[in-house]
């Protein structure tokens, strides 16, 4: 039976901070496995996703690269998430590790995507962009453990590009209003 992993943030109340969680089908309350965090690094963007077990993994930006990429630390082991460019679809390839090869391809007007390995299907996800509640919700198409911290990261890796978005956006209207103020 597969399992539901979701995301949800306010965007209008952005705290460089947001939880995963597993949705059960039963009405009780959603349980939290994960905790994503930003962290302060002068010129890279450093996130940690720290499961509710304490491992942490840390994704952290790699500099002076043509394509955005992303290096991982995680109780997976280490690997890579380069984005690649100029593509009609978004497209996310895991470099290394015990995933390596892994596809995550999606379009750029929603948050929906596809996770595949090696010709398996691990994940799907289904959201919208522009609502004032931000939820993502992905489906988990296997029950492996190492599965879920993959997907979660990836989930994290989203969401945290989303967030930089808005926080560079909200920086910019508070430079255009500071400016605009004297005249």
């Amino acid at each position: 039976m597969p399992r539901h992993l979701s995301i949800a943030t306010q965007l209008l109340s952005l705290k460089e901070r947001f939880k995963i969680r597993e949705e059960r089908g039963d009405g009780s309350e959603p349980v939290e496995l994960y905790d994503c965090t930003w962290r302060f690094a002068w010129f890279r963007e450093l996130w940690v996703l720290t499961a509710a077990g304490g491992a942490e993994t840390v994704m952290r930006r790699r500099l002076l690269s043509w394509a955005p990429r992303w290096d991982i630390s995680s109780p997976l082991g280490s690997f890579t998430l380069c984005q690649r460019v100029f593509m009609l679809r978004r497209t996310l390839v895991v470099e290394g590790g015990p995933f390596d090869g892994a596809t995550l391809t999606g379009n750029f007007i929603d948050m929906s995507f596809r996770l595949e390995h090696r010709g398996q299907l691990l994940a799907t996800a289904q959201g919208k962009w522009l609502t004032l509640r931000n939820r993502h919700l992905v489906e988990l198409l296997s029950d492996a453990p190492a599965v879920e911290t993959l997907v979660a990261l990836l989930m994290a890796r989203l969401m945290a590009r989303l967030m930089a978005r808005l926080m560079i956006d909200q920086a910019a209207e508070a430079q255009g209003s500071a400016t605009g103020a004297g005249d």
